[in-house]
């Protein structure tokens, strides 16, 4: 079955990940039309020999009376696929598409997961999806949408046959919007993206100590302007509010509200009028608050409400004993599950999930939802991938009736006055587009040694890594480009690395010179054996594994040299990065006035030339109330570097400051998204 693809690509196994199947890499030559790259992996994947052409189909739909909603989504999605591959569709057509409701059974470790499940099968006749509810169907046709192609004007549909449920229940996305507001506009192109990689959950984090963003009828103080700290009047009206709910549950994605009590409560506490959360007009609000949310949507369409309860750390938070109990009997007497953050407040015999985030392990007997140490917040363009790819949700390869999945958070904390940045200074889509395999597909393992560095080329982690790179690159090529998409693949760049040693204690590398070897005063320095990837750490901030562990005293500095083959002489763009602060964190500090970091020993050489830093916004300022606005080199022009035909010598000096870390790629802008620079190669010594 897999003899054509075979011809151009080299078989990886990837029986580490408990994948039974072989998975293909495909080189550059890959057949698009024959064995398109599917994010996330469906379980069992059966390819056939050829692609087959699709001009005109017939369309068969199921006759389902309990989910409307969602049966115009999938309608509509279906014609606009056919539309936009150019298939017409006409009642005589010899294929069809058609969409069943039938039986598909899953393993017994993934009960629970039917309602999910779907089966596809594409051959000469068509293709068939068959699911047990109109949830499968809806990912049956997310599936075809990436299996059908459209090139030289004709559109194939991958001959396949796949069977296919998710891992875990719950798979999301998390957006603070209390600290940095986004508009309807903005959150909903996203969850059509986490819709077309079968996420299901929007967690909507909208109370901050910034504002109230949620509409109240009986306390409308919580909008006045003098209740918000940011952004004032920016809130979203109860009306929208039932739109996003509807426009999510249309795609398969439920809400999941948050109201953040009793901590994070400096909006609610000018909105309601009390000076502390000890007062009982605080308890009595707050309850009116979650009824009046609840009265808003059924709850078969939000049937969670997250009640925060984390980080109380203000003698105005701390409330009396009797209010987190009410807080969740509220709750249930609206027939909703509570959420609330672990670690955060709890008490006795409290019935509830708990959310774990940062390094937090889960109650015991608590259901759980993961969030822990993959807060997008922390991620860059170059690095994000690994994380995605090698860390576990819940700890275990699929869910169960305790483990329900995970939700990949995103913290921006730091002021952003332009909300477009806020997806490009952190790898937001890219990022849950990359996190949906790990919680549809499932992970085998939890390999943390690379959350923060590539394995070793040759290794079948390499190989299996450098494959998922492969894929999400298709994807953003293929449905992308008009999003905020950063990502590039970050597998083919190879380095060397010299450290850690002092600043100063190799002249010539100071002087942009690169050497197989260099000694000095009688002591030698030597390259390290290759390694790989766009962001390299030295030393990874939350203590992650990295290529060098603490920090010598007076050492700290770390070369890197890779070498970069280009077809042509060339102008090119990359981006270049030292000061990659975390956009929930300050401690990194602003780059200074004519350097590229807030550590001033930071610098890179292209062929001995030194490559100049931008001209800084806010030079050496930085503060949580202080806008960002070029900070990350995801959100200001790249820089410009010239590579002249042949092998060019890129040599990097990086230095710490909160993160130790240097991030380099030469970049190419596609709509909103940027690719690979076409033609280049990389070498840690030059060939």
């Amino acid at each position: 079955m897999r003899s054509q693809r075979k011809k151009m690509c080299r078989a990886i196994a990837l029986c580490f990940f408990g994948m039974s199947a072989i998975l293909l890499r495909a080189d550059d030559s890959r057949v698009q039309a024959a064995q398109p790259g599917l994010l996330p992996l469906p379980q069992a994947l059966e390819w056939g020999e050829q692609a087959i052409a699709f001009e005109k189909v017939k369309v068969v739909l199921p006759q389902v009376k309990d989910a409307p909603l969602r049966m115009r989504q999938i309608e509509t999605e279906l014609q606009a696929l056919l539309k936009r591959n150019k298939v017409a569709v006409a009642d005589d057509a010899s294929q069809q598409i058609r969409l069943r409701i039938g039986k598909i059974e899953v393993p017994g470790q993934w009960e629970g997961q039917e309602d999910e499940a779907y089966s596809l099968v594409a051959e000469k006749r068509g293709v068939v999806i068959t699911a047990n509810t109109v949830s499968g169907l809806y990912y049956g046709v997310q599936t075809l949408r990436q299996l059908m192609v459209h090139k030289d004007g004709k559109a194939t549909v991958a001959a396949c046959d796949i069977t296919d449920y998710p891992a875990f229940k719950i798979r999301g996305l998390m957006h603070d919007v209390g600290r940095n507001f986004q508009t309807l506009d903005q959150l909903k192109m996203q969850i059509e993206v986490m819709a077309k990689h079968k996420l299901n959950v929007f967690h909507f984090h909208c109370t901050e100590y910034h504002g109230w963003r949620l509409e109240s009828k009986i306390y409308p103080n919580l909008q006045a302007d003098s209740s918000f700290t940011r952004k004032p009047g920016k809130y979203y009206t109860q009306k929208e509010f039932i739109d996003l709910v509807d426009f999510c549950w249309a795609r398969n994605i439920t809400v999941i509200p948050e109201f953040d009590s009793p901590g994070h409560s400096d909006a609610f506490m000018k909105g309601v009028g009390v000076d502390n959360m000890k007062d009982p007009k605080a308890l009595k609000a707050i309850t009116e608050l979650i009824d009046e949310l609840c009265s808003l949507v059924p709850k078969e369409k939000m049937p969670y409400v997250h009640v925060g309860t984390d980080e109380v750390r203000q003698a105005k938070q701390r409330v009396n004993a009797d209010y987190l109990p009410a807080l969740h009997k509220c709750v249930q007497d609206n027939g909703r599950e509570v959420i609330g953050w672990c670690s955060g407040m709890t008490f006795k015999g409290a019935k509830q999930v708990a959310q774990t985030w940062a390094k937090s392990n889960p109650w015991g007997g608590c259901q759980h939802i993961d969030s822990r140490s993959n807060y997008v917040n922390h991620l860059e363009a170059l690095d994000f991938g690994v994380r995605m790819f090698f860390q576990q949700p819940c700890r275990q390869p699929n869910g169960d009736s305790i483990q329900l999945g995970g939700v990949l958070c995103h913290w921006p904390d730091t002021k952003v006055d332009d909300e477009k940045l806020i997806l490009t200074n952190n790898p937001v889509i890219p990022a849950f587009v990359a996190y949906s395999e790990g919680v549809w597909k499932g992970h085998a393992g939890n390999y943390g040694g690379y959350w923060a560095k590539l394995p070793s080329k040759g290794t079948a982690e390499y190989e299996a890594y450098a494959d998922f790179e492969d894929r999400i690159a298709e994807q953003r090529d293929r449905f992308h480009s008009n999003v905020p998409f950063p990502m590039v693949k970050t597998y083919p760049i190879e380095w060397r690395l010299l450290g850690q040693v002092a600043d100063g204690a190799v002249p010539d590398l100071e002087k942009g010179i690169v050497k197989e070897s260099y000694d000095v005063d009688g002591a030698k320095f030597n390259w390290s054996k290759p390694v790989y990837g766009g962001a390299i750490h030295s030393r990874h901030f939350f203590g992650f594994a990295s290529h060098y562990g603490g920090k010598p005293k007076g050492k700290d500095i770390v070369w890197g040299n890779t070498h970069v083959y280009s077809p042509v002489d060339q102008e090119v763009d990359a981006w270049i990065g030292f000061n990659t602060i975390s956009t929930s964190d300050d401690r990194a500090g602003s780059a200074l006035d004519g350097y590229w970091s807030s550590n001033k020993a930071c610098a890179i050489w292209i062929n001995g030339e030194k490559v100049n830093p931008p001209k800084w916004a806010n030079p050496g300022k930085l503060g949580k109330e202080l806008a960002l606005i070029d900070n990350v080199y995801t959100s200001r022009e790249p820089a410009k570097i010239k590579l002249k035909k042949g092998w060019n010598t890129v040599l990097v000096k990086s230095a710490p400051t909160w993160k130790w870390v240097f991030s380099f790629s030469p970049v190419e802008k596609h709509g909103l998204s940027y690719r690979e620079v076409e033609g280049l190669k990389y070498s840690a010594t030059k060939p």
